[in-house]
């Protein structure tokens, strides 16, 4: 067996389960994504279809199921300057299952006449990508009830 440890980066984040249930943890990220330059995104970590998130919490080591995964919130890396913050800018209202009312931006960078809230909705990913002035927000689109542009 290979003692070889493979270099991730840590991230914390602020889950929030479709019961309600809160866990405050890290991540593990790639130093290098297969999408783009640089290090891998909490976004890209959540979309990938991966079942089951390794979580490091104060206590233990958690995985939890991604399919109850309703909201990941992580500050907001210093000097982001991501093709994620590229595009059209939407100022949206969204409610979620739990009826939390968030006001966040929305990035849209699609193909001309494709750059509506709709069809950045219309998308075939999980986690939607939302924006706070100091977070960002990896909402599972199965927990969204509701969003007003």
């Amino acid at each position: 067996m290979s003692n070889e440890k493979i270099e991730k980066k840590k991230k914390k984040v602020l889950f929030t389960l479709t019961d309600g249930t809160v866990i405050k943890g890290e991540i593990y990220l790639w130093l290098y994504s297969t999408n783009r330059m640089g290090p891998q995104r909490i976004d890209e970590l959540l979309n990938e279809g991966t079942p089951f998130i390794p979580i490091k919490t104060v206590d233990s080591h958690v995985l939890l199921n991604s399919t109850h995964i309703m909201l990941a919130r992580a500050e907001m890396e210093k000097n982001i300057h991501d093709s994620i913050m590229m595009g059209k800018k939407y100022t949206v209202h969204i409610t979620t299952l739990l009826h939390n009312n968030l006001e966040a931006d929305l990035f849209i960078s699609l193909p001309e006449g494709f750059r509506r809230v709709k069809d950045y909705l219309d998308q075939p990913i999980r986690f939607f990508t939302f924006f706070l002035p100091e977070h960002i927000l990896c909402i599972n689109r199965d927990c969204i009830v509701s969003i007003r542009d």
